[in-house]
Order: structure tokens, then sequence, then C-alpha cells
């Protein structure tokens, strides 16, 4: 398994060890959504086979916040309350106030509920314990902001800020885009986005182009930053870079090889691969950023 976005943070406190999460995790086990509620949130094994709620590989540790959601479109919902108030309009011989349409509406929230289907899914982090980092594994940040919520939660004495850097992706990006010398390690792309300063936001993006550096520059003296561009690293993992640091789009070059391993076999060469290699991504771009950012 491979994570194809991430977005990391450092672990500024906290003493973390495999047996102190591992029994933090579990006493925040995802639970199904009681018959009153709308979601549930909590710690569920990375992979189905397993009981453990952590995948280790020596001080790279693989973990997953389960989140169970009940599914209650606003359709269905609006449906109902119509139907009701409709009722309530003819028994009492005039429309309901706006505070009784809201009453009816959380009522019919009520009554549906037990009824609603339910959804679970995975997010997966995995704390870099030689780094003290974490890195989850997707492109929102209401899920990186979910899971880091329950991971401080779940673990007492644990403080976790966005990694940042001396210079800012932005700032870096349009250098490089303007001909600034890009650290030999990396290489760009044929994909970048560049968006203007001013309050129209005016946006250019290139994709599957060739980025000639006359046409950029022309841009950036036109006022624009670069906010998005895509790169290669050491001619092993593509991505693209983003202003918020984010990496997303992960794509192994060459790294990955068909085997004749197990699927368990399998996952953890995988895990094994991923978390050396993109460790050293990271790393790498941190440094080309100017280094980590700790005020």
């Amino acid at each position: 398994m491979w994570f194809r976005n991430l977005q990391v943070y450092r672990i500024s406190s906290g003493n973390i060890t495999l047996n102190s999460l591992e029994e933090a995790l579990s006493q925040h086990a995802l639970q199904a959504c009681m018959q009153m509620e709308m979601q549930s949130r909590g710690w569920v094994p990375p992979r189905d086979e397993q009981e453990n709620f952590i995948h280790a590989y020596g001080q790279q540790w693989l973990i997953a916040l389960g989140v169970e959601k009940k599914l209650l479109p606003a359709g269905v919902i609006n449906q109902h309350a119509k139907n009701r108030i409709a009722q309530i309009e003819k028994m009492q011989g005039y429309k309901p106030g706006k505070k009784q349409v809201r009453d009816i509406k959380e009522a019919t929230i009520i009554e549906l509920l037990p009824r609603a289907f339910t959804q679970r899914h995975k997010t997966y982090a995995w704390i870099d314990a030689v780094k003290s980092r974490l890195i989850i594994d997707t492109a929102s940040t209401q899920k990186a902001d979910e899971l880091v919520e329950v991971l401080v939660k779940s673990m007492r004495g644990l403080t976790l800020a966005p990694l940042e850097t001396q210079v800012s992706p932005s700032s870096a990006m349009t250098r490089w885009l303007s001909g600034d010398d890009l650290p030999s390690i990396f290489s760009i792309d044929r994909d970048c986005e560049l968006q203007g300063m001013s309050d129209e936001r005016a946006t250019v993006k290139y994709t599957h182009h060739a980025l000639e550096t006359e046409e950029t520059v022309r841009h950036i003296r036109a006022g624009k930053k670069v906010i998005r561009l895509a790169m290669t690293w050491d001619s092993k993992i593509s991505f693209v870079l983003h202003d918020n640091l984010q990496l997303r789009r992960i794509a192994p070059q060459d790294i990955l090889k068909e085997s004749t391993e197990n699927a368990e076999e399998l996952f953890i060469s995988d895990f094994a691969i991923m978390t050396g290699e993109l460790s050293q991504l990271i790393t790498a771009m941190v440094d080309a950023l100017g280094g980590e950012d700790l005020s």
C-alpha cells in the first residue's frame, strides 16, 4: 500500500512508544453509531485481517482512523418534514411559524435516524518515530484535522503542529519556474498552476504541457505566483507540490515490481519501501525549502 497524498505534522511533544500507542488506540476503538448518533469515530486495525491497531515496521507505524456515518440525505428529510408541516397546517388552520418549522425538521431527523443506512471509511496515517512526524494520507484538510483531533484526544500529552518550512512552497516554486536553480535531486514535470495576487485571483493552469521558462516568467512578471507544481524526486517518485506544503498525486516510478508474494507479504514489503522512500522525499523537500521552521 502506498499513500497517494501527504499532509505532514511535526510531533512537537509527547513520549510515544509502540506499546503506549497501541494501548491508547485500543481504548478509543471505533464503535458502531448509537441509534440516535449521526456519526462515530475511532481507531481500527490498518488491515482487516489483523487485530492490532498498529502495523509496525521498525520505528515506522501505520494507524487508521475509522469513521462511521449515517446517510440521511437532505432531500429525504425535507420531503418528510414537508409532509408533516402540511398535516400540521391542516390541523391548526394556519402555516407553522419559523420556530415550529425548525422544530418539525429536528423531530423528523430524530424519527429517521434509526432507519438511516451507515457508511464507513478509513483515513490512514503513518508515524515516523525517527523523524517525529505524523503523515496523513488525504488531500482533505477536514479529514486530516479530524484524525489529528482524535489522535490528540487518544494520546494524552501529545502535541502536533503542521510541518512548516523557512521558505514558503509558493515562493520557492515561483523562483524555480523563474529560472532559479532547483536542487539537483528534483526535476520539474509538466503540470503547474499560477494564480494572481489581486482580488480577482486570475489563474493559469498547465496540464501535460512543457513548462517553458520564458512563458512562465511572463506570467510571474504579471504578478502571478505558483501555487501548484508537478515534480519528481530522485527519478523515483512523482508528485504535485501545493502552496500549503501538501504533496498530492504521489506515484512511485519503477520502485514497485511484480511480485509472487501473498497479500500479507506484499503489504509488509510495500509499507517498508514506502516509508523508507517517502521519509527521504519529505526530508529532501524540507531541505529544498530552507529547512524546517520551528518557531
